[in-house]
């Protein structure tokens, strides 16, 4: 072996090595990447509610967020921080449960879960999109009648799907809207997200925009696993040429691989993560295709070898027939 050849040989060994010592430190470290950590505060004083939301988990085929949130009273609305010193009502554009929830003075504040819509198209997998909006608005009874701020109207133009908070009249009658110091969290395996808190002077309402898309490790696994079922199929098909434009006997290995492939490429394109059913766009991009190049070379091999052993044993059959005479 020339001295090149181990060269190459040694660089070669190297290259794949780094390559796999780097998407080991990628996966390790993907957390960090996809993962959200935004806040914002309202307050002016050391009178506020700190609110923390956590992102339990994302069920796209169903196009819900689920959050854990958390109320932590302070200054004059807290006895501790697990305990307020008056009635707080927290409101939040949940899609199932309550939308109001009460916390009576002296007993001790229990998380709440919460669910968001989330908006988004599932078939563009793995280069889907989704967004998810989150309210939240806390109000506390007063003794005097405070003048109420301009109620939300829905007009019949409106979005029917729209899940923003609807501030009514009766809650902010006899009610006093806290500042509100707000902490998110977001974090899911396969999932990356990015968003902004903003606030609404009028109500002193926190809203949380949420995007969310692929991690980027799903994307790249997505795009290889396509990659490979498109020149598993292709190479299928080469050889399946080759074998046309071969005289004499038909070799039948690539009919037996063409069988396999039929039955293995569906067992391959589950590989990619949270695939979701099938007719996604990954499917038009390889899998659909894969799966009628292979078909097609299984079909054309099978009745390549069907003529030619027709034409083989009419040739026999002449043979024997001038031996015969």
């Amino acid at each position: 072996m020339s001295f090149l050849n181990k060269t190459i040989r040694v660089f070669f060994i190297i290259g794949i090595l780094g390559i796999y010592l780097s998407v080991l430190w990628m996966g390790l470290t993907e957390e960090g990447r996809r993962s959200l950590t935004i806040a914002k505060t309202s307050a002016t004083s050391e009178d506020f509610v700190t609110v923390n939301i956590r992102v339990t988990s994302v069920n796209i085929a169903q196009g819900l967020l689920n959050e854990r949130v958390r109320l932590i009273p302070m200054g004059r609305f807290a006895l501790d921080k697990a305990t307020p010193a008056s009635d707080l009502k927290l409101l939040v554009n949940s899609v199932s449960g309550k939308q109001v929830v009460v916390f009576p003075k002296g007993e001790r504040i229990m998380p709440v879960e919460v669910t968001s819509f989330l908006s988004g198209n599932q078939n563009r997998y793995p280069f889907d999109k989704y967004s998810a909006d989150i309210d939240v608005l806390i109000t506390t009874p007063v003794k005097k009648n405070i003048q109420p701020l301009p109620a939300q109207n829905l007009d019949e133009d409106d979005d029917a799907l729209a899940t923003s908070l609807i501030v009514r009249t009766t809650d902010l009658d006899r009610s006093e809207t806290i500042p509100i110091n707000e902490r998110l969290i977001a974090s899911s395996p396969g999932v990356k997200f990015d968003g902004v808190i903003t606030e609404d002077d009028t109500y002193k309402l926190m809203h949380t925009t949420i995007a969310m898309r692929r991690a980027n490790s799903v994307i790249s696994v997505s795009l290889l696993v396509m990659a490979v079922m498109i020149l598993l199929a292709v190479s299928i098909m080469c050889m399946v040429l080759v074998v046309n434009a071969s005289p004499g006997a038909v070799n039948l290995v690539p009919l037996s691989l063409c069988v396999a492939l039929i039955f293995g490429l569906p067992a391959l394109r589950n590989v990619q993560p949270n695939l979701p059913g099938m007719g996604v766009l990954s499917d038009y991009i390889s899998f659909i295709w894969a799966e009628i190049l292979v078909s097609i070379s299984a079909i054309a091999l099978a009745w390549l070898w069907i003529i030619r052993s027709r034409e083989n044993r009419k040739l026999r059959g002449e043979h024997t027939d001038g031996l015969d005479s």
